[in-house]
């Protein structure tokens, strides 16, 4: 037996396939090679991060922006101060959109580690948004970029981990790798148990999906010495034909 999660997006379905000392096929055994040294945990507990924020983002962001918001190079300030005017920033987008009987997502990470300080956001796209922004944000420049294609984040996930690898532990304002608007909706997996000896190499598709060679990741967990396998299937866009 072995453990499937599954999380459904709009237009893709992730899989993780894991066996567990509980759950594993007939005759398995721990790899006793496996030693979770601190590096090898730093590893996994990076892409767990990864994994987290890329379907954060999934499920709540259909449409949006990557917003990079900087400061003038003669009013840098520090990461506590930074902090608080990013805070006051947010306050006062989500005053304005309440106005307008708009929802304001967003999820910002602050850089500093050997670059000029600056804030990443992943903010959802509404009329007039980027007018409000370059309104509100009174610092600097505003820059927008769209976030993704057919649901493709793995890059800016992977990312907005690993600019705040270091520096989330040593900002004395948060001890969190990013911050997000209370309206986000944490995606859960349906968790099943499998009563099958083992996963198949080539995992099988279901109608109107195609499997992402390019995910479909498999081998020994570092942390657990046990095998996994983890994949994406992609719905198949219909193409409307011309008249």
């Amino acid at each position: 037996m072995y453990i499937k999660k599954t999380w459904k997006f709009k237009n893709s379905i992730e899989v993780e396939k894991s066996y567990t000392a509980r759950f594993g096929k007939k005759g398995m055994r721990h790899n006793p090679k496996i030693n979770s040294t601190p590096e090898a945990m730093m590893k996994h507990n990076r892409k767990r991060a990864v994994d987290n924020l890329r379907r954060l983002i999934k499920f709540n962001f259909e449409h949006g922006f990557h917003l990079v918001l900087t400061y003038r190079k003669t009013a840098r300030p520090d990461p506590v101060q930074a902090h608080k005017n990013l805070s006051n920033f947010l306050r006062r987008m989500k005053y304005h959109l309440d106005k307008m009987g708009v929802d304001f997502k967003y999820i910002a990470v602050t850089e500093y580690e050997n670059v000029a300080i600056h804030h990443h956001l992943i903010i959802n796209n509404v009329p007039g948004m980027i007018e409000l922004i370059n309104k509100q944000w009174k610092h600097g420049q505003a820059n927008f970029t769209s976030i993704y294609e057919n649901e493709d984040v793995q890059t800016l996930a992977e990312y907005l981990v690993k600019q705040t690898d270091k520096t989330f532990r040593n900002n004395p304002a948060t001890r969190l790798r990013y911050t997000r608007s209370r309206n986000l909706i944490v995606p859960e997996p349906k968790v099943e148990i499998i009563r099958a000896n083992e996963f198949r190499k080539t995992p099988s598709v279901p109608a109107g999906y195609t499997l992402d060679v390019d995910s479909l990741v498999q081998g020994v967990s570092s942390v657990t010495g046990y095998e996994y396998q983890k994949y994406t299937l992609k719905k198949i866009q219909s193409v409307r034909k011309r008249r």
